[in-house]
């Protein structure tokens, strides 16, 4: 693994095969997702709508700050394109490797149709929340800002079952993975040489209607693939201890982790009791809570209360780059 010239080894933790650097370039703003609202979305998309704004960048995490793995995507195609090739030019300049952290979406669906985001997915999920964390799930949800903004920016844009009716049993038995389409989502990082593969936080949903079958099903396919196999999961609380109960093959957990609790599920003191427990490598992600808990505080959370192995986080500016690795680095002692 490389690093930029004259900067100092971030320390690295062990996961799969691999020595991860506990630092990690996240994939946000770069795909416009600001996790803040539609108008600063808009304000990343024309700011990184070309390659050189990306490659700027990337180069200053790379060169000045030591960072050398990050996060690639294959949901938005065009900008995801224009993000690949602003790290391998960016590799070509200063004659390195950048390591890829590839999510890779699972394709679930149901009679034909994905199904993976569908309103019937989103309820399930909910049902599965509630009943882990009752009613302080059902309260916590609407202090959340990031999924505030995943919905449109308004809580009356929330699935529950309250609105949509749940997966059925008949209907959670016919679920399976389309790996066609997955071959096209593979297709998109061809040529590329993937250091880790992370399944998409899907796997949420798959264990929240029991299908260990087909989760078992596809980390296999992907370790035929790939060296070393993650997976995101967005409903800590909920999914992870299913998984360990039921030992799904894993190298890690790729999970949100803030002070703030957002985005963490069904509560952040169920999640982070979830992510105590496991003995896997966890990799902290939206450690700054959208923006809204900088400095060295949100790393002191992730590494030192927490005690995530890794962290990966956004990179919206050269100087927002620098300030928030000088934050990490100083947490980590560097």
């Amino acid at each position: 693994m490389s690093t930029g010239t004259g900067t100092t080894s971030i320390p690295t933790t062990p996961i799969g095969n691999v020595q991860l650097p506990k630092l990690v370039m996240g994939i946000h703003p770069f795909d416009g997702v600001s996790y803040q609202n539609s108008e600063q979305d808009s304000k990343n998309l024309e700011m990184f709508g070309t390659v050189a704004p990306v490659s700027d960048v990337l180069r200053y995490a790379v060169e000045k700050q030591g960072l050398s793995v990050v996060q690639i995507d294959h949901m938005n195609p065009r900008l995801n394109r224009m993000h690949l090739q602003a790290i391998w030019e960016t590799e070509l300049v200063l004659k390195t490797t950048i390591n890829l952290l590839a999510y890779i979406l699972i394709p679930i669906s149901l009679d034909g149709e994905l199904t993976s985001y569908s309103s019937k997915a989103h309820s399930t999920l909910y049902a599965k929340d509630f009943t882990v964390g009752g009613k302080d799930f059902a309260e916590k949800i609407y202090e959340d800002e990031i999924l505030k903004y995943t919905l449109e920016g308004s809580f009356d844009n929330l699935v529950t079952p309250d609105t949509v009716a749940p997966f059925t049993p008949h209907e959670i038995e016919r679920l399976y993975i389309d790996y066609g389409v997955l071959e096209q989502y593979l297709g998109f990082f061809a040529g590329c040489d993937i250091f880790i593969a992370d399944p998409g936080a899907e796997i949420d949903l798959l264990a929240a209607t029991g299908r260990f079958d087909l989760i078992n099903e596809y980390i296999s396919f992907l370790r035929k693939r790939f060296e070393t196999v993650i997976t995101s999961v967005h409903h800590a609380g909920s999914t992870i201890p299913l998984l360990e109960k039921e030992g799904i093959d894993v190298d890690g957990y790729l999970t949100p982790i803030n002070e703030l609790g957002m985005y963490m599920f069904p509560t952040r003191d169920i999640a982070v009791d979830a992510i105590k427990q496991t003995n896997r490598p966890v990799i902290g992600m939206k450690p700054l809570a959208g923006g809204r808990y900088l400095g060295p505080k949100a790393f002191e959370y992730v590494f030192d209360t927490i005690g995530a192995d890794s962290c990966m986080y956004g990179l919206g500016s050269c100087k927002q780059v620098q300030e928030t690795t000088i934050a990490a680095k100083s947490v980590l002692g560097i």
